[in-house]
C-alpha cells in the first residue's frame, strides 16, 4: 500500500497486527483514512477500536506491519514526536483538571507547541463559545457536558491535524451529542480529520464518510457511514437483529 501521486490518504495502515501479552487483538489488518474525512470505526466490545486508535497514537507499537501518517512510517517513534506531527489521541472518559480553569485547562494541550496558543484558543472559543464566557472558572464545577468540550479542546489545542476520538459521546446527553457532531463536521470543513471508535453506532456513523466494521481484529465491512448502518451484518452484530 502506498500513496500515489495525488494521493488522498492521510493516514495508511498496512498488514497492522497488534497483541498483548502475545494474546492477538489486531491481526494483519489494514486500511485508510482519506484527508479532510470522518472516518469511523465501529464494532462489538472487546473487537480492538480503542487498541487500534491507541496504536495510531503511539501508545501501543505494534507487534508488525506499518502506520503512515502523510506518507512517513510512525509506527517507531515516541509519543511527543507523533504529537508534534499532529496525530492526536483523545482517550474515552478523558478528565479535565478540575482545580485548574478552564484557560489552563486548554494551555496544556499546547505543551509541545507554545507558539500555537493564540491560534488554538481562537479555534476552540469559536467552536465552543460558553467555554471563552467560562475562561476563568475552575474547570470541576462545568457540566460533564462542557467537561467534555475541554477535554476536546485540549486535543485541538495540540495543532491536530488527525485527531483520534475513543468513545467521544459516552455519557453525553443527546443534545450535547448532537453538538459534538456539528463541532465534528465543522473540523472536517476546517480541514482537519477525525478517526472516531466509539459504542453510539448510530450517531458515529450517520456523521462519518468512510466507516469500517471491526471484527475480532479485523476489517469485515466498510463503506460511507449511513451505507453500512443499514448493512443486515452489522445490524446483526451490534444492534441483535434476528435472521
Amino acid at each position: 500500500m502506498k500513496t500515489g501521486e495525488g494521493s488522498r490518504s492521510l493516514l495508511e495502515i498496512e498488514q497492522l497486527s497488534v497483541g498483548y501479552h502475545s494474546v492477538p487483538v489486531l491481526e494483519s489488518l489494514s486500511l485508510i483514512v482519506d484527508m479532510q474525512h470522518i472516518v469511523a470505526v465501529v464494532g462489538p466490545n472487546g473487537a480492538g477500536k480503542s487498541t487500534l486508535l491507541k496504536t495510531v497514537g503511539g501508545l501501543i507499537r505494534p507487534v508488525k506491519g506499518h502506520i503512515r501518517f502523510a506518507g512517513e512510517v510512525v509506527e517507531t517513534l515516541p509519543v511527543r514526536d507523533i504529537v508534534r506531527r499532529g496525530i492526536i489521541y483523545v482517550p474515552e472518559g478523558m478528565k479535565v483538571f478540575p482545580r485548574m480553569s478552564v484557560l489552563e485547562n486548554l494551555e496544556i494541550g499546547a505543551y509541545l507547541n507554545r507558539n500555537r496558543i493564540s491560534a488554538g484558543l481562537e479555534l476552540v472559543f469559536e467552536l465552543f463559545p460558553e467555554l471563552k464566557d467560562r475562561s476563568q472558572d475552575r474547570a470541576g464545577i462545568l457540566s460533564g457536558g462542557q467537561q467534555r468540550m475541554v477535554t476536546l479542546g485540549r486535543g485541538l489545542m495540540a495543532g491536530a491535524r488527525l485527531l483520534l476520538l475513543d468513545d467521544p459521546f459516552i455519557g453525553l446527553s443527546p443534545k450535547f451529542v448532537k453538538h459534538f457532531c456539528n463541532v465534528f463536521r465543522t473540523l472536517r470543513q476546517n480541514g482537519m480529520t477525525l478517526f472516531i471508535a466509539g459504542q453510539h453506532v448510530r450517531r458515529i456513523l450517520n456523521v462519518a464518510d468512510t466507516a469500517f466494521l471491526l471484527e475480532d481484529g479485523s476489517i469485515t465491512l466498510s463503506g460511507s457511514g449511513p451505507g453500512i448502518l443499514n448493512n443486515y451484518h452489522l445490524q446483526q452484530i451490534l444492534f441483535g437483529v434476528e435472521t
